[in-house]
């Protein structure tokens, strides 16, 4: 299994459910779980961005 994942790759996969619950055909739970595999896949960008050093993270507790 491939776990070497860059945020790019990533967020070209939520473009991709994006696009998918977009289609007049996808409705109902499909499109809510596209919406949320979106979502998912955006939030796992973002903290691999962080991992490689290239944001802060989002939430600073203090």
């Amino acid at each position: 299994m491939n776990t070497d994942i860059s945020a790019a790759g990533l967020r070209r996969w939520a473009v991709q459910c994006d696009s998918r619950a977009k289609d007049p055909m996808t409705t109902g739970p499909e499109h809510e779980r596209l919406m949320t595999m979106k979502a998912a896949l955006l939030e796992l960008a973002a903290t691999q961005e962080w991992l490689d050093g290239l944001k802060p993270p989002l939430d600073v507790a203090s």
